[in-house]
């Protein structure tokens, strides 16, 4: 009895001590293992996503179920046809048959679009495309006959001038006027209509106070009382 437990003490001296320590981790770590594995086994798998596969029978995106109403028309054309532009009375429509004097004055300067004329604001010879009608100041200046505003101009030389289409290629200016116009670009006038009151003309301020009109006939200046009765 004595020997056996003298050599089993001697055993566990030794190398044996280790293997039993050994064994004892090994069976903890399987213990560990089967509760891990046992705890993750009764959670429910979360479902996996699904999985989108084209069929051949599918319809493309850009076919429209049926029974369903489109609209193929891109969003800027119906943006196009809501919008409408502003009408301007077109010339062949605009035709004067009668013009007017512009004011009733006296003709101090002719029209000379050949012969140079003496001009006392520059102090030289020059051409005058127009004739000057004499006015006070203030005094309403109107359209010689109907047609539509071109435009309304502050010009360096001719002061504000308003311009009108007369009609078959025939263009008006009423240069000399002072700032309160009574039209604007884009207007119907017809014969009389008030354009606005005479003011002053800087290539002409050394003469008295007058209406400087000019007439084109297709573009070119002609004399406007060819055209003005009486």
């Amino acid at each position: 009895m004595k020997y056996k437990e003298k050599k089993s003490s001697k055993f566990f001296e030794g190398k044996g001590f280790y293997l039993v320590l050994s064994g004892c981790l090994i069976a903890v770590g399987i213990a560990s293992w089967s509760a891990y594995s046992g705890i993750n086994n009764d959670e429910p798998n979360p479902d996996p996503a699904p999985s989108y596969t084209a069929s051949e029978n599918e319809p493309e995106p850009d076919d429209a179920p049926v029974g369903t109403e489109t609209n193929s028309e891109p969003y800027s054309s119906l943006e196009e046809s809501q919008y409408e532009e502003p009408s301007t009375p077109p010339v062949t429509e605009i035709v004067a048959d009668k013009f007017n004097i512009a004011l009733n004055g006296n003709i101090t300067k002719n029209f000379s679009a050949t012969e140079l004329v003496y001009s006392e604001t520059f102090r030289d010879m020059r051409l005058h495309t127009g004739i000057d009608i004499s006015g006070e100041f203030g005094t309403e200046v109107r359209s010689c006959g109907k047609g539509y505003v071109v435009a309304v101009i502050n010009d360096a030389l001719l002061g504000n001038y308003v311009e009108i289409d007369h009609g078959n290629g025939v263009v008006a200016r009423y240069c000399g006027l002072d700032q309160n116009i009574s039209v604007q670009e884009g207007d119907t006038v017809s014969l009389g209509t008030k354009l606005g009151t005479l003011g002053a003309i800087p290539s002409e301020c050394s003469d008295k106070s007058h209406l400087h009109l000019e007439f084109f006939k297709d573009e070119i200046p002609v004399d406007p009382m060819s055209f003005i009765n009486g």
